[in-house]
């Protein structure tokens, strides 16, 4: 196995814990100026998927909608197993998914016992395609916050703009069918010896769709079976 196809596949691993997280992130919104309050009668908009490729749908009807959404051929799509979560994972690479934003991998998820569609995730970075800079990951990162920004999710189902041990989480919202969008900029940081200031050395962008990350359909251990 590849490098790249080894990337994809550890990828829904590491979208289902940052999207797992509602403590954290929780914690994040609260602390997030105008995230909190009371409930109102907007019920933003839904989380369904990405693009043609909805939340339910099988192997064959993804691959279709990737054909649709890309006109790609099927021998573009790679086919590999999430080994500790016993999901099945379709990747495929797209240039130019954001105008000028070099080449993403998009890997779809499906599920553990219903083998149907629950996450979509987006990677940017130079593993996958060398010509993609941290200015480019910055560009990207801040052209999707401000259109999922637009997007009219409510204020208490949103966030933004927080600081995570490993970078920045840009926009993260759930509607509601507790479905989620996550976008977050990885990276390393390192102090600005004139400002004393952190600085985000960005190395990857994600924008991950997943359907109710807190009930995911991945294998797990029953509790109390060790």
């Amino acid at each position: 196995m590849n490098n790249l196809l080894r990337c994809l596949v550890c990828l829904p691993v590491f979208t289902a814990l940052l999207l797992g997280s509602s403590a954290c992130l929780a914690a994040s919104a609260a602390a997030a100026p105008g995230t909190t309050g009371p409930a109102n009668n907007n019920s933003g908009p839904a989380i369904a998927g990405f693009r043609k490729a909805d939340f339910g749908m099988t192997e064959a009807q993804v691959r279709e909608a990737i054909k649709s959404d890309f006109n790609l051929p099927a021998s573009a799509v790679t086919a590999a197993e999430n080994v500790l979560q016993h999901t099945q994972v379709l990747s495929v690479q797209v240039p130019d998914l954001v105008p000028g934003g070099g080449t993403a991998a998009v890997s779809y998820v499906l599920g553990y016992q219903t083998h149907r569609l629950i996450e979509v995730n987006i990677l940017w970075s130079p593993q996958i395609d060398p010509k993609i800079t941290g200015s480019i990951l910055y560009q990207n990162g801040e052209s999707l916050q401000q259109y999922f920004a637009g997007e009219g999710f409510p204020p208490e189902r949103s966030t933004g703009n927080v600081a995570t041990p490993n970078g920045i989480l840009l926009f993260r919202a759930t509607d509601a069918s507790a479905n989620a969008v996550l976008l977050i900029l990885s990276g390393t940081m390192t102090k600005d010896p004139k400002s004393d200031k952190s600085i985000l050395g960005p190395t990857a962008l994600t924008l991950a769709y997943a359907a109710d990350p807190q009930h995911p359909d991945i294998f797990q251990l029953a509790k109390g079976s060790f």
